[in-house]
């Protein structure tokens, strides 16, 4: 009964974390068209909240676990993400106050979905909830709202902040109800981040995966306003993204068989041919039918990544360090992905305009693809299917 309702709440958690991301993240470069924002102005505020994770990433994991519990990190970045988020609506069109908005609100949501996960990944350890099930009713949700949000952001973009903050408000509540996870370096000896950075086969992996976040970080935050220039509707937009989280569905619900039968290498080799594909499509192809195909593409993408990662860093990253562990993820997909896809991203579509950005995308995927293979080949790496997590701070990560 008590297991029943932990994956309850942890189900209904994801689901809102996700609706929170589809909501925003997804439409607030159109809000900011309408609101007379130019594109490169535009980069810069969508990729803001990806240069504040820089920074405060790595605190809030390092605070996650120092905390007595992970949980009291995760309740206030709830309660606050959903406060700090009516900040840009009250910022109006002036560029220095949204920017000031954008990366206020950043500062706590961007560490809810680490948190999140080395919270459910350490309960799914101990046999509580299983990990995979629990993160796809995260796509669910994000489903249901990028459906939802298509057709009521094309009537009333401004209503994007009511939307977010009424869900982010609902994760407050809710992760009040999560079973308690100690940060295992409560009153002990600190272990350093640096701990981390010793693991030659991570570092690869990170190397990898920078680079292909940096070409999903322009699709974040450009696909909705270059396909409306191309002609295609909101409501297909938001059919589009519900299409792409449905895709990830059957990875997530198969993810350990797909993970120990094939081995990470092997998944994200195959994850690179699916972003090749896809910035292809963009580059030479864009139509409603080819904008939804390019979306049952994306369970190929970011999500074997991000699930790749989190099991790595749980298998091999010492207790100590999981939370920081799990936010170094987030930074390297996510943040500097952003960063450099937004921002710059941003300045050379300016110049050389959508169609030349998706072919630059379509280069990097297929040079990163043969590097990361060739890289992986010359060392050694990731060949043996099964190794044993690190047991104490000093040991390095066992191959995979």
């Amino acid at each position: 009964m008590i297991r029943n309702k932990n994956v309850v709440i942890l189900a209904i958690f994801y689901a809102f974390i996700y609706m929170s991301t589809g909501s925003f993240s997804s439409y607030i470069g159109v809000y900011f068209t309408e609101q007379g924002i130019g594109h490169t102005e535009i980069g810069i505020l969508t990729s803001i909240g990806a240069v504040v994770g820089l920074f405060a990433q790595p605190l809030w994991g390092l605070a996650g676990d120092r905390s007595r519990t992970k949980n009291k990190i995760l309740i206030v970045c709830t309660l606050l993400s959903g406060l700090t988020v009516w900040l840009v609506p009250w910022a109006g069109s002036m560029f220095w106050p949204l920017l000031f908005a954008m990366a206020l609100f950043s500062v706590f949501q961007i560490a809810i979905n680490p948190l999140s996960d080395a919270i459910t990944l350490e309960l799914s350890s101990k046999g509580v909830v299983r990990f995979s099930t629990i993160r796809t009713f995260g796509s669910v949700g994000y489903a249901i709202i990028s459906i939802a949000a298509g057709w009521l952001f094309a009537r009333h973009i401004d209503t994007i902040f009511m939307v977010t903050s009424f869900i982010m408000l609902g994760c407050f509540a809710l992760s009040l109800g999560i079973p308690q996870v100690a940060g295992h370096q409560s009153g002990k000896k600190k272990v350093k981040l640096a701990e981390i950075f010793k693991s030659k086969p991570l570092m690869v992996l990170y190397g990898y995966t920078l680079i292909l976040s940096t070409t999903m970080g322009f699709l974040w935050a450009f696909q909705a306003i270059y396909s409306k220039e191309q002609g295609i509707s909101m409501e297909v937009i938001g059919i589009g993204l519900a299409i792409g989280s449905f895709t990830q569905f059957p990875f997530m619900i198969f993810f350990q068989k797909v993970y120990d039968r094939f081995g990470i290498r092997n998944i994200l080799l195959f994850s690179g041919g699916i972003h090749l594909l896809r910035w292809c499509l963009y580059s030479f192809a864009l139509t409603p039918f080819t904008y939804l195909l390019s979306w049952v593409l994306h369970g190929g993408t970011y999500i074997m990544f991000y699930m790749c990662l989190a099991e790595y860093v749980n298998r091999h990253v010492v207790k100590e360090l999981k939370a920081t562990g799990q936010m170094l993820n987030s930074v390297i997909q996510l943040s500097v992905g952003k960063i450099i896809g937004g921002m710059l991203g941003g300045l050379y579509a300016a110049k050389f305009g959508f169609h030349n950005s998706f072919i630059l995308l379509a280069v990097i995927a297929a040079a990163s693809t043969i590097l990361f293979y060739g890289t992986c080949q010359y060392f050694g790496l990731f060949k043996e299917r099964k190794s044993k997590p690190l047991q104490s701070a000093g040991s390095t990560t066992t191959m995979e």
